[in-house]
């Protein structure tokens, strides 16, 4: 599933933006800016579990101390089939985490608590499938003329799970914004994760994946709608299987403008 792999997920960096710059002002303030994202994607796969992925989200930033801020992130993504039905929503997947950051500059970096459950819509499972992680996340802007730039990494380890074998978290992504005319960008980004997993679960010593992606940004006054093609090697794409399913997308996302 995406939040697997991306974290991020899901989620498009979200970390990386801020509405306007807090670090400009003393004193500790609230509710000092947010995020939201809202994608579809049609998904390239000879599987009928696997034609439609939709996750929408966004992250807050509760308190802003100057030198850095405390963020909350909440994502829901639902992957559609068509075993049952023509759209047969099968998995509805949960993120919730919670940052604590320090600024460095145009880098920050970030002590992250990070939870994810799995669940399937319409079929019986009566057991948890969910895992938390503690770890620390780094991410660094650069913008230069025409070109804007999100660069990031994270490290997580595993600190209680039901059902699946991670032990732990590797990933980092890059995403790039070129200016082609006031309101219209080229986009471009990728994305790696591996999984750390224990032995004796699944007899599994690790499992990777990651996603490149390529479109066309298009700035309105409050929101900034991307249309992009993409292709992604998801981990465990299935909450039972522990199985990666590697699949070509297509698809829009919207964002509020950073």
């Amino acid at each position: 599933m995406r939040v697997l792999c991306l974290v991020s997920l899901c989620c498009a960096s979200p970390l990386s933006a801020q509405n306007g710059d807090p670090s400009d002002d003393a004193g500790v303030r609230v509710f000092t800016g947010y995020r939201f994202h809202l994608n579809a994607v049609a998904l390239l796969d000879d599987d009928e579990r696997f034609n439609w992925d939709a996750d929408y989200g966004g992250d807050i930033d509760v308190v802003d101390f100057g030198v850095g801020r405390f963020i909350f992130l909440a994502n829901f993504e639902a992957i559609l089939g068509e075993q049952f039905r023509r759209f047969d929503v099968n998995q509805g997947n949960y993120i919730l985490d919670g940052t604590i950051t320090y600024r460095l500059g145009s880098t920050e970096i970030g002590g992250t608590f990070h939870h994810i459950s799995r669940h399937l819509s319409d079929r019986r499972k009566r057991f948890p499938i969910d895992w938390n992680m503690v770890g620390m996340q780094v991410w660094h802007r650069v913008d230069i003329d025409k070109v804007h730039l999100d660069l990031g990494a994270r490290a997580y380890g595993t600190t209680k799970r039901s059902f699946v074998d991670y032990t732990g978290e590797f990933g980092g992504h890059a995403r790039l914004r070129y200016r082609l005319k006031e309101r219209l960008s080229l986009i471009a980004s990728a994305d790696a994760v591996h999984m750390r997993t224990d032995t004796s679960v699944a007899g599994r010593s690790g499992i990777s994946g990651g996603s490149i992606e390529g479109g066309l940004r298009f700035d309105r006054d409050a929101v900034a709608l991307e249309l992009f093609v993409a292709l992604e090697k998801r981990v465990d794409a299935a909450p039972l299987d522990r199985l990666p399913r590697t699949w070509g997308m297509a698809g829009f996302r919207l964002l509020s403008r950073d």
